[in-house]
């Protein structure tokens, strides 16, 4: 006589057969029943959840490209948004600098008769004699030449040549530059007066220079040093040409003479940025 195979149904009516059992027993009971490890139920409903499986493949197969999220792909794209997040700081960081550099040149300038075109640095030649930087601005902005250059309170340099979509500056740092300035104290107190003097590039190209002070000339370290040369743009002058580094007794004349030095107030031929002083016609 042939024993009755089990099939899946007959697993389904034993288990809710079973769970009915339970459900009669007292609470003592039915809590012993339910320790039954998981392993034994897992046994008893693996088949039929089995079959089902494979008839619902048949019937709607799984899809082959289906994307696959692996810990790799999502590493890369936080890294991805790492680096969009770092681009989009130094933007804000370069726009705040430029704001700021803005504000500083609309105390030296009346914006009723001149216009600030902000530009961006594309080329310097590398020249210390002769530096020369190139900027992304030229003759479709209103740029000329003679007209200055600046960068916040700082003077940079003078356009020099122009074409339609660029122009050239020359540094204030090139050979042979001399300039006209007047001395003054960082903050104004009224007590001492802006002394003028002739100041020229040194040697080495980084300062300045003037031995025409005596010695008890009142000029000091950090003191101002700003433009008042005729020969420039009017609405240059006023802007600053460098800083006091030192005040000395002059070397051969240490009785009667200073010398002092005086260097830019930036890094020129590192700039990135510039603002151009634009006439409004």
């Amino acid at each position: 006589m042939n024993r009755p195979s089990i099939t899946p149904k007959r697993l389904l009516i034993a288990i809710a057969f079973l769970l009915l059992i339970i459900s009669q027993l007292p609470a003592g009971a039915a809590t012993t029943v339910s320790v039954i490890p998981r392993s034994i139920v897992a046994f008893l409903v693996s088949p039929p959840s089995v079959m089902l499986r494979r008839l619902s493949n048949t019937l709607r197969p799984p899809r082959k490209d289906q994307p696959d999220f692996a810990d790799s792909d999502l590493a890369e794209q936080l890294a991805q948004q790492k680096v969009y997040a770092d681009n989009l700081e130094q933007e804000v960081l370069l726009l705040r600098r430029e704001i700021q550099s803005l504000v500083q040149t609309k105390r030296f300038v009346d914006l009723g008769d001149i216009s600030l075109v902000p530009a961006s640095v594309t080329m310097f030649n590398g020249s210390l004699t002769n530096p020369i930087i190139t900027l992304d601005r030229g003759e479709k902005d209103g740029l000329r030449e003679g007209l200055a250059v600046v960068w916040g309170s700082a003077l940079v340099g003078e356009v020099t040549e122009v074409w339609a979509h660029n122009a050239d500056v020359r540094l204030i740092t090139a050979a042979g530059t001399k300039l006209q300035v007047r001395i003054a104290k960082p903050t104004a107190d009224g007590a001492t007066a802006p002394l003028p003097a002739v100041i020229e590039l040194s040697d080495d190209g980084r300062s300045f220079f003037t031995d025409a002070f005596a010695l008890d000339a009142p000029v000091e370290k950090g003191d101002l040093v700003h433009l008042a040369d005729d020969r420039w743009q009017f609405r240059a002058r006023g802007f600053i040409v460098g800083q006091v580094v030192s005040a000395d007794k002059h070397e051969d004349r240490p009785l009667l003479l200073k010398h002092v030095v005086v260097r830019p107030m930036l890094p020129l031929t590192s700039l990135t940025r510039a603002t151009v002083l634009v006439p409004v016609d």
